[in-house]
């Protein structure tokens, strides 16, 4: 995202040790991002609103990210197109007819500095719009409503500089969640905000696991067998947008499921092609029948039976959840195409040494010439 910010001739400047990022774009004049560094990443779209709001016009190549199905940017596009009166943005009454995030987050940052008052309906509640909702507002725009299904915004004519602190990564969260009961383990997980698990929270609860709120941002979940009896049980899953159970959870959730006891049925209803994952599970000896966008998972009476294969990370959440199925497995996993996993967590192998896990990162050979 930064060589994309870096095209367009924004300056910034990574502070490792002080973990910040400081972004200065006083000095863009071109409206055409790189789009090689365009197609490397989903989110690199998300700069057609702030482009188009500021200088009126924008050229960018559509935008890479996993294959998890129909991600269509078109209804951006024809909003923003709708919105455009030849001299800039102007506001207007939107419904959108999906609560997308992406399409959600690209409004309210075009909407921030569009001529007038913008009012947009059925839009995502998720708390990331909630999150960009406050920093516009600390950048000096008027955005009211977030969390609800209608924003408000009325336009400025110009914003400022502000800091931002991000948030705890609410995925990351969940997926060393189901780490530690996929492993029967106990880990302590800070920071979290609580409220944006809850739907994961419940599911482990029902399937048999601990969680221990230690303090406001810190909890503990266990699922060691002195706590949950012979084995977790199984549970339904149905995803949606916030606050439903996250999409981006399903996988890891799936993985979970093939060793806790009983019947378990995954329905995913956000993205059409998200059930990729589930041939590579069956390498390791998962039982998972898929019709259409619902999946029978067949667990163990008395856990685990996954065994270590050579497997192949075709997404994002798809690879972390073989990852995960890898520490629950008998043996020892192989997964090739792991640079997709890398996209949404930071130090994934280390963090998982941390607590433990038996896992390390191979560095491919190179050939000769």
């Amino acid at each position: 995202m930064l060589s994309i910010l870096n095209s367009l001739g924004v300056k910034t400047q990574v502070d490792v040790r002080r973990k910040r990022i400081l972004v200065n774009s006083d000095g863009i004049r071109c409206v055409e991002p790189c789009l090689e560094e365009m197609r490397k990443i989903r989110g690199g779209f998300f700069v057609i609103g702030p482009l188009l709001a500021r200088f009126g016009e924008a050229i960018v190549g559509l935008p890479g990210g996993c294959d998890i199905g129909e991600r269509p940017v078109d209804l951006d596009g024809k909003v923003l197109a709708c919105a455009a009166n030849g001299r800039g943005l102007i506001g207007g009454n939107f419904h959108l007819d999906y609560p997308s995030v992406g399409a959600t987050e690209t409004l309210m940052m075009a909407a921030s500095m569009a001529d007038g008052v913008t009012v947009l309906s059925n839009v995502a509640k998720e708390p990331e719009v909630i999150d960009l909702a406050r920093f516009l507002n600390d950048s000096g725009a008027c955005v009211t409503g977030a969390g609800s299904d209608k924003l408000l915004i009325k336009g400025k004519f110009k914003m400022h500089g502000s800091e931002c602190v991000v948030p705890p990564d609410r995925i990351e969260v969940g997926t060393f969640m189901i780490a530690a009961a996929i492993t029967r383990s106990c880990i302590s997980i800070s920071p979290v905000i609580p409220s944006y698990v809850s739907r994961l929270i419940d599911k482990l609860t029902i399937s048999g696991c601990k969680i221990t709120q230690c303090n406001h941002d810190t909890f503990q979940v266990s699922a060691v067998p002195a706590d949950v009896g012979e084995n977790l049980q199984g549970f339904d899953v149905k995803t949606s947008p916030f606050p439903g159970f996250p999409t981006d959870l399903q996988p890891q959730t799936m993985a979970l499921l093939t060793t806790c006891n009983g019947l378990s049925i995954v329905e995913e209803s956000v993205f059409d092609k998200r059930m990729g994952h589930v041939r590579e599970m069956q390498k390791l000896g998962a039982e998972i029948h898929v019709c259409g966008s619902t999946a029978l998972v067949f667990g163990r009476e008395k856990g685990s039976t996954l065994r270590g294969s050579r497997v192949d990370a075709a997404d994002l959440r798809g690879g972390v959840s073989l990852v995960l199925a890898g520490l629950a497995a008998e043996g020892t996993t192989e997964i090739n195409g792991i640079a997709h996993v890398d996209r949404g967590y930071e130090n994934l192998d280390a963090k998982l040494q941390f607590v433990g896990a038996n896992i390390k990162r191979l560095i491919p050979a190179v050939s000769p010439l």
